[in-house]
């Protein structure tokens, strides 16, 4: 973009458009990623940039629309949050009658609702009818790319092997660039797309059993975080869950939710009706080698075992506990202060938070975006560029295209060059635990874990954490780091 012509004034007129049309407001540090996504919507449009800016603030719809498709950004990948996608299976195995609905809301190129239909089907809910999962999103462009249910390694870099085996299928990419993935036609088959603005559309429809909204709601006010709310549990049926990112959670006081624990992890719930099953605290058996009941084998059997549920069981009124160590169990929230019960847009980052503005933010969006379109090679030599800035995110976004190539040596060294220039990087530590665990080296991978818990000391729950995905926060990956000795993979022991 040519200099001077979003200078801060101009800006803060460019974030008024994109609230006012989707209600996406952004924290001080993440203003200055608008001015190259209006750079590339004046490029789609075939316009110059003063051109495309006028029409803009002039709030032309086609002008408004381009920018909305470049300035909302869903960094996502298969199978994130795992444990929101097991606690979703109990649910949908205590479901009776009826179809099992499910809405994804924020569903950016479809690799969250595709995870959703991929872990009923694990759990044992393939069957026709069974289940539908809604996926939304107020970006068409998001939405072509995510009917089209073809994707790269990044989109599959957290994936396990067996999944990826059962419900993706690899054809060659194009010239120079990495093979792709499909979506099995039996998956697709379960999720519906439509395009949708939670900020100002009524809900699509109402009865569901689930609502994702998750990494959404830290981006609009906290007036319209409520209204948003309001719609979403309206939405839902009596029992049906909310999951949200353990940032978001503290948005929802006073909605009249209750807490459930998901392996360590929050889960919201809609009271349930009298008649319905209770969800309960379960008192975990001491561990075995033997895979826990939770297994898809053990749900789909019919056949009474030790800590099943049966069909009988089901329609017992009385309180019936779950199977397995990953029960929902009710949580007795703490004392919320007073100040702290309007919810609040999360604190800006520390100084460093993001990439600085100025050419490395260019550079590292950039390589970002590279990346995700599985151009390796070209993010590469952009982080590296970047990273020529003395940038801890640069480096941890090269060892993240390292890990989506297979190269996991070469991204714990990526990672151990970011920690050389900031010891205190929590997203880096917590990086080389997944690493270290992918590569079976426990004890370093705990040793990580311990450090990324010192990193975190003394920060508030809400505090934003310095790295290439910007919506993580201390309380969050606090959760993910939580001791959970029996859990490998998503469904659990094995």
């Amino acid at each position: 973009m040519s200099d001077g012509l979003l200078d801060e004034v101009t800006l803060a007129k460019v974030e008024e458009v994109l609230q006012s049309a989707c209600g996406l407001t952004l924290a001080s540090s993440l203003r200055r990623s608008l001015e190259p996504a209006l750079s590339r919507a004046a490029l789609a449009r075939g316009l110059s940039e003063a051109m495309f800016l006028r029409q803009l603030l002039m709030r032309e719809p086609v002008a408004v629309e381009a920018f909305i498709e470049h300035a909302v950004i869903g960094e996502t990948y298969f199978f994130r949050h795992p444990e929101h996608l097991r606690a979703l299976a109990l649910r949908a195995r205590l479901h009776a009658g009826g179809t099992f609905q499910v809405w994804s809301a924020g569903c950016a190129s479809g690799e969250e609702p595709y995870s959703i239909a991929m872990a009923l089907m694990s759990a044992g809910l393939g069957d026709a009818g069974r289940f539908r999962v809604l996926a939304t999103d107020v970006s068409g462009r998001a939405l072509l790319r995510a009917k089209a249910a073809v994707y790269s390694p990044w989109s599959l870099r957290r994936i396990e092997p067996d999944l990826e085996r059962r419900f993706l299928t690899q054809q060659p990419g194009p010239a120079g660039q990495d093979a792709q993935h499909s979506v099995v036609p039996e998956v697709i088959r379960t999720v519906d797309f439509r395009r949708h603005n939670l900020a100002t559309d009524a809900v699509p429809s109402m009865g569901f059993q689930a609502i994702f909204c998750r990494n959404v709601l830290i981006y609009f006010t906290p007036e319209l975080v409520r209204a948003v709310l309001a719609r979403l549990v309206s939405a839902l049926a009596p029992g049906g869950l909310l999951f949200v990112s353990p940032a978001e959670v503290p948005l929802t006081n006073g909605m009249g939710l209750e807490t459930l624990d998901a392996d360590g992890t929050p889960v919201l719930r809609v009271p349930p009706e009298p008649s319905w099953p209770s969800l309960e605290p379960v008192a975990t058996a001491p561990r075995r080698d033997t895979p826990t009941p939770f297994s898809a084998a053990a749900l789909r059997r019919e056949t009474p075992v030790p800590g099943q549920l049966t069909r009988q069981a089901l329609r017992s009124p009385t309180p019936v506990p779950l199977p397995g160590p990953w029960a929902l169990k009710p949580v007795t929230p703490a004392p919320v202060p007073a100040e702290a019960r309007r919810p609040t847009p999360p604190p800006p980052p520390a100084p460093r938070a993001l990439p600085r503005v100025g050419d490395e933010a260019g550079v590292l969006t950039r390589a970002l975006e590279a990346a995700q379109a599985g151009h390796y090679d070209e993010a590469e030599a952009l982080g590296r560029e970047a990273a020529r800035s003395l940038s801890p995110e640069a480096y941890l976004l090269l060892a993240m295209v390292a890990e989506a190539r297979g190269d996991l040596v070469a991204a714990v060294e990526a990672v151990r060059k970011a920690l050389y220039l900031e010891p205190q990087l929590a997203l880096g530590h917590a990086t080389l635990v997944a690493l270290y665990s992918r590569m079976d080296r426990r004890e370093e991978a705990e040793r990580a874990r311990q450090n990324a818990l010192r990193a975190l000391d003394g920060l508030d729950d809400e505090h934003p954490l310095r790295g290439v995905e910007s919506t993580m926060t201390a309380g969050g990956l606090r959760k993910s780091l939580s001791p959970r000795p029996s859990q490998v993979g998503w469904q659990g022991a094995r």
